[in-house]
C-alpha cells in the first residue's frame, strides 16, 4: 500500500483574482466528454490556445493586455 502525505490548504489565504480566471476550467469540463478532439496549443509564454474539434469550439486563455 502505497501512501503520500497531503497537507491541507488553508482557503482564507488564497487571493482570488476574479471569475474570468475560471474560463479554463469550465471549458476543460465542458469538453472533457470530446476526448482525442480536444487540441491544446501553448502560443508563447503567456497564451494558450483550446480547440474541440468535435463541438467546432476554439478558444484562447491568457492575461488580457493592451
Amino acid at each position: 500500500m502505497m501512501r503520500y502525505d497531503v497537507k491541507s490548504v488553508d482557503p482564507s489565504g488564497v487571493e482570488t483574482t476574479g471569475e474570468k480566471d475560471l474560463t479554463f476550467a469550465v471549458f476543460s469540463l465542458a469538453h472533457a466528454s470530446c476526448g482525442d478532439n480536444v487540441v491544446e496549443v501553448r502560443i508563447g509564454e503567456r497564451l494558450l490556445l483550446e480547440w474541440c474539434m468535435g463541438c467546432a469550439v476554439m478558444e484562447v486563455f491568457g492575461p488580457y493586455e493592451r
